[in-house]
């Protein structure tokens, strides 16, 4: 098949939803189809999705209005040009900048990656939506559930393909080497508890109810030190909240790191406080790096997780509930260790690569032949 990807990312961000593209893109390429990435000239999102993979095709575009129709023609022109059999969309503006160029070009069929419930009650998306889709994919049941609330995307059209990420080269699977290269790196007491929050720093992540938890956390364990993976607007406004409750020694702002295996890997347990989390990725990597999980009973991740098997699950925006879970996994150190090694079991059992590509293989291929049985 010949498969584009669209997604209209502003030029500095990448999220999950940008990691699942390029995910999905190289494991689509790694079976003989020919695959496209469509984005902002200049983007984070094409660069480091797209460049790295020589396999990929780029189509870099200046993208404006939701309708503007330089865009919606170069778009429908490549489709022609490449015969792209399915293009696969991201926000509002790519299913109608997408759609409508698909439904211009005739053949070619649409299907919505959802990462997060943008659905709205609208006319222009009750009306024009379901005109210009002809297939969802949620990653989680929960979010497949919010996105089908509204009635004009159909449950029948709707799968729920769960993400799966890599897994971690054998070379890099050393945990005791990368916690010494972690404290290395940061300037960490050897005898240093490492936790870990990876997202950006957005208000769906809630790094604030983790920071509120802390002050508790480190009364107790006065070693422990909170390594913040990613970047974003409220940073300044996390590490004024850290200053105040006179915690900068506690918290580590790491950046947005290319490479994440090794400040993973050398983690001891995973914390996921978010208020909006429609799957997690980021929960996911923690798995695949043998870490105990405490997060937020949220969206998708009851779904990624097993709580009372590798992960505590609290209330969301809930500081008490969280230090108390932090606290308790912290000191049963037996719980800890299974946890710990159930992460890994879960990741192997419901997360290797190969099953979500043969997921959307079957997806596409599916698509694909009622379009051409609709033709006869």
């Amino acid at each position: 098949m010949n498969i584009a990807f669209l997604n209209s990312i502003e030029t500095e961000i990448y999220g999950g939803m940008e990691e699942w593209i390029r995910l999905a893109a190289v494991g689509l390429a790694g079976r003989n189809h020919k695959v496209t990435l469509i984005g902002r000239k200049d983007s984070y999102f094409l660069s480091r999705a797209g460049e790295p993979h020589k396999e990929l095709q780029l189509l870099p575009l200046d993208i404006s209005g939701d309708f503007n129709p330089s865009t919606i023609t170069t778009i429908k022109n490549y489709l022609v040009e490449h015969k792209i059999d399915i293009l696969t969309v991201n926000f509002n503006k790519d299913i109608r900048l997408g759609g409508l160029a698909a439904r211009l070009q005739g053949s070619t069929k649409i299907v919505w990656s959802v990462g997060l419930n943008i659905t709205k009650d609208a006319f222009i998306h009750k009306f024009l939506t379901p005109k210009l889709i002809d297939k969802v994919i949620t990653p989680s049941q929960s979010l497949k559930d919010e996105i089908t609330a509204l009635g004009y995307i159909e449950k029948e059209i709707t799968e729920v393909i769960p993400i799966s990420i890599d897994d971690l080269d054998s070379s890099l699977t050393n945990k005791k080497n990368a916690h010494r290269s972690l404290t290395q790196k940061y300037k960490l007491p050897s005898d240093v508890i490492i936790s870990v929050t990876s997202g950006r720093f957005v208000e769906q992540k809630a790094h604030e109810y983790l920071i509120d938890a802390a002050p508790e956390i480190v009364k107790e364990f006065p070693n422990i030190r909170f390594l913040f993976l990613g970047d974003g607007p409220r940073q300044e406004f996390l590490q004024q909240m850290i200053a105040k409750h006179n915690l900068s020694d506690n918290f580590i702002f790491c950046g947005m790191l290319d490479n994440i295996y090794n400040e993973l890997l050398g983690a001891d347990l995973m914390i996921h406080p978010s208020r909006v989390e429609p799957f997690g990725i980021a929960i996911l990597e923690g798995m695949r790096a043998s870490l105990p999980i405490v997060a937020s009973r949220v969206g998708g991740i009851p779904e990624v997780v097993q709580d009372g098997y590798n992960a505590i699950l609290v209330e969301t925006c809930n500081s008490e509930a969280l230090s108390k879970a932090v606290i308790a996994l912290l000191n049963d150190k037996e719980q800890f260790k299974s946890f710990a090694s159930n992460s890994r079991k879960r990741f192997e059992t419901h997360f290797q690569m190969h099953t979500m590509i043969d997921k959307i293989e079957s997806c596409y291929h599916s698509v694909v032949q009622e379009s051409s049985q609709e033709n006869i």
